[in-house]
């Protein structure tokens, strides 16, 4: 019996499908394949098969486990890592449908949601509550609760409240088996913290339950712009160890047009000012205090403190950093984490990567702790120009590497990054072999990912032959 056939049998005609249209709009995430290297990869899925309960979830594991067929989860599709996209074919597994917020226990704080549910869709449901979410991502209006767990779980709100994972009470998952549990801070054989971050290698998040924080009495939004990048860094730093934001981001005004390719010796080079911005949240008299500081603190630096409708209207985009993306058909994003204070180093290096390579860059940076700092350079490529394209896929290895020498680390691996997870976090990647192993003993969900990037060949492709073959196109990108 076909794969199809058996899938149609369990879920109906409607929700299978092996449309070859269909299929290519899912071989792509945010960051299309260089076309060059495509045929490395099998990122066409066989079949798409989109259930509708953790039932069916479980009963397609359970048959791909069987019959030892690969098997892609996928959300929106928001991270630019190849995560969410096939690199062996088989079933593309699109959970978009499993979208319905379960129970909200209001006496105790708590939301259930299944792992399709956008984010933005929570955050509308709770402006009804007197509670909030803790932590969101910024892709909110797109990305889904499960890829959010599944990719890290840092965003806005960390700074005060941590990561996803701390703020979740328990997670049902569908394992590669096809058994379905409940995992909790008293489960034995496995924790919540050993799946959070797994992407979509160790299980699928079926259902999460999340903790909520009761609305605070008082809020009020932040901004400031600078003349001086290097000044908006030191403010922000500064805010960051001296008072409690909700929120509190770095972002430039606009892209640069670093062309010249001179080397920038400091960030007063740059060609671009930027905005500190954020959220304060507490009783009246914390944000009143907090806000002084911020006014103090800008003042001080020769900053332009913004009116309070200009801060509320950026604090409402916050959301919209990839809007850029309409300057061109492409941007290419390396996220890395480092600590807050190496980050005019890694700016100034994004700086000079897009000097180098002759293209635009923006910069974006959230604070996730107090001296921690989620880094979101965003670099304008142009797929249709292949070779230039596949010359600018070398910045994100460059950056990482850069990232790692200084004490940070990759904030996500999927297939393009995950020669870095060594050299990021050593021992994690030792505990999620062996999670792997445990979990997923046919080798059957994301494989070939996170731990290796296994091509269609059916061999991982070389560290060493990738860090050569990047390098090299580098260098003939910067020469040409």
């Amino acid at each position: 019996m076909s794969l199809e056939r058996i899938m149609t049998d369990l879920l109906g005609s409607h929700r299978v499908s092996t449309s070859y249209v269909e299929r290519t709009a899912y071989s792509h995430d945010l960051a299309p394949i260089p076309r060059n290297v495509l045929w490395l990869f099998n990122s066409l899925p066989d079949i798409i098969v989109k259930p509708q309960s953790l039932g069916e979830v479980a009963g397609i594991l359970r048959l791909a486990n069987n019959l030892k067929v690969p098997v892609t989860p996928r959300g929106s599709a928001t991270w630019g890592y190849g995560g969410a996209v096939p690199n062996l074919g088989g079933i593309l597994l699109d959970l978009r449908d499993l979208n319905k917020i379960v129970s909200f226990d209001e006496a105790r704080g708590l939301l259930t949601v299944q792992c399709g549910v956008v984010w933005k869709d929570v955050l509308d449901f709770l402006e009804k509550t007197d509670y909030e979410l803790p932590v969101y991502p910024s892709s909110a209006p797109s990305s889904t609760v499960g890829g959010f767990a599944a990719t890290g779980g840092l965003g806005y709100g960390s700074i005060e409240y941590g990561s996803l994972g701390d703020n979740v009470a328990s997670i049902t998952i569908i394992l590669p088996t096809g058994e379905k549990t409940i995992v909790d801070s008293s489960t034995g054989w496995v924790t919540p913290d050993q799946l959070f971050g797994s992407e979509g290698g160790l299980c699928i998040f079926g259902e999460l339950t999340l903790r909520l924080v009761p609305k605070r009495q008082s809020g009020a939004p932040f901004l400031a712009y600078f003349h001086q990048l290097a000044n908006a860094v030191e403010v922000a730093k500064d805010l960051a160890r001296s008072t409690k934001p909700f929120s509190l981001i770095l972002r430039a005004f606009g892209f640069v047009r670093s062309r010249e390719r001179e080397v920038l010796l400091s960030l007063e080079g740059a060609e671009s000012g930027a905005i500190v911005f954020g959220y304060y949240a507490g009783t009246p008299d914390q944000v009143e205090e907090s806000m002084n500081t911020f006014v103090e603190m800008v003042a001080k630096k020769g900053g332009i403190l913004r009116p309070r409708y200009e801060a509320e209207f950026e604090w409402s985009e916050r959301f919209y950093p990839l809007r850029i993306k309409k300057l061109g058909p492409t941007v290419l994003t390396s996220d890395v984490l480092v600590p807050s204070n190496r980050l005019t180093e890694i700016i100034q290096y994004a700086w000079q990567l897009g000097c180098d390579a002759s293209t635009d860059v923006e910069v974006e940076a959230i604070w996730v702790s107090s001296d921690q700092v989620l880094f979101l350079p965003l670099f304008l490529s142009d797929e249709r120009r292949s070779f230039r394209y596949l010359t600018h896929s070398a910045i994100t290895k460059k950056l990482i590497d850069r990232a790692i020498a200084i004490g940070g680390r990759s904030y996500g691996y999927g297939l393009w990054n995950s020669f870095h997870f060594a050299a990021s976090e050593p021992t994690r990647r030792k505990e999620f072999t062996k999670m792997k192993h445990l979990l997923d003993p046919n080798g059957i969900l994301n494989p070939g990912k996170t731990l290796t990037a296994k091509t269609r060949l059916g061999f991982p492709l070389p560290r060493t032959l990738y860090a050569g073959f990047l390098e090299t196109l580098w260098r003939l990108g910067v020469w040409f």
